[in-house]
């Protein structure tokens, strides 16, 4: 194989390597997404080691929302204390009948569950490499179904910090784009 050729590879390897790494979205094909005016983010689950993951990437993703205008965003403050009143410590675990009565609480016609299950930063050569990934859905309250969910892993390190071995983004830039991602596959 010629120098060229070789080059040409290495180059075409770092650039399939160093975008976002992927997604998984269902969109339910027989809802109204219309019907939607106003919804609930309810603080994510932390599943990593990353102690801020949890708080960080609520807050982004409330802001991510707002910043989108397609929904009233309920503010943080009344889904803690509609969550309270249900006595609800882990969300992933919410029921349809709670799902139905917190959206009833909160005049909501959708609650947003999230959680974060890889929140890491990895030193690589001489700089650093974060990796985010987030399972999103969206419950509907009028039932309690999943209408939108999307799994979204996102990777910080971008083509010249990876060719020429620089550090790549920040964790909380890699939350920030893997969130962005995630709002685009259910706000088009």
């Amino acid at each position: 194989m010629s120098v060229g050729a070789t080059i040409w590879l290495a180059v075409a390897d770092l650039l399939a390597g160093c975008s976002g790494m992927g997604a998984t979205t269902f969109l339910h094909r027989d809802f109204n997404f219309g019907f939607i005016e106003r919804v609930a983010v309810v603080p994510f689950e932390n599943l990593t080691r990353d102690q801020g993951a949890g708080f960080r990437t609520t807050r982004y993703f409330v802001s991510e929302l707002l910043a989108a205008e397609a929904f009233d965003v309920v503010e943080p403050g009344e889904v803690a204390r509609a969550l309270e009143k249900h006595g609800e410590v882990r969300t992933a675990q919410l029921t349809q009948a709670q799902v139905i009565e917190i959206g009833k609480d909160l005049n909501v016609q959708g609650i947003i569950l999230g959680s974060i299950s890889e929140s890491t930063t990895t030193r690589s050569g001489s700089g650093n490499f974060s990796v985010v990934t987030l399972v999103v859905r969206m419950l509907e309250t009028e039932k309690g179904t999943t209408v939108w969910s999307t799994t979204h892993t996102e990777g910080g390190r971008g083509f010249w910090s990876a060719l020429f071995g620089t550090g790549g983004k920040s964790l909380s830039e890699v939350t920030r784009q893997c969130i962005e991602r995630s709002v685009k596959t259910l706000i088009k």
